[in-house]
């Protein structure tokens, strides 16, 4: 994801049906604005985050048009994670965030999954642009399978 963030899986199932992992976002960092297409499960063990939640008014069978390399979201939730709160996420509402460290020590999630996410095909999105693209976010102890 970049900007020295780091994903450490803890756990995956063979089948690729679950994921347990740590995300560590330094301070002053953010993730972009991504889905999970699962399922999810987070808890905020250190630091402070804020999250903001998106919702897309173009899916497949919802609001608007759907066109793979555009995406039209909705700013619907701000939330401000201190430890030992957690959120959960549901796709397809509630499943396109972005969190941000706000503390002065880098933040320290742990992620409970209904999927292998590092090594999934998911978005990011650009709001300000209404920009989609694909990406894989990958491990950073650990490889994925080749495609």
């Amino acid at each position: 994801m970049g900007g020295g963030i780091a994903t450490w899986l803890i756990y995956r199932a063979a089948d690729g049906g679950l994921s347990l992992f740590s995300l560590v976002v330094p301070a002053g960092s953010a993730t972009p604005v991504h889905d999970h297409l699962a399922w999810g499960l987070v808890g905020l063990y250190a630091g402070e985050q804020e999250e903001r939640v998106y919702r897309r008014l173009d899916r497949p069978g919802g609001e608007g048009q759907h066109d793979e390399g555009h995406a039209t979201l909705e700013l619907v939730e701000q939330n401000r994670l201190q430890p030992s709160d957690f959120y959960l996420l549901m796709p397809p509402e509630g499943d396109i965030h972005s969190v941000a460290t706000i503390s002065s020590t880098p933040s320290v999630s742990i992620h409970l999954l209904g999927n292998d996410t590092g090594c999934v095909w998911r978005h990011s999105y650009e709001p300000e642009t209404g920009t989609v693209r694909a990406f894989r976010s990958g491990w950073s102890n650990r490889e994925c399978a080749p495609e």
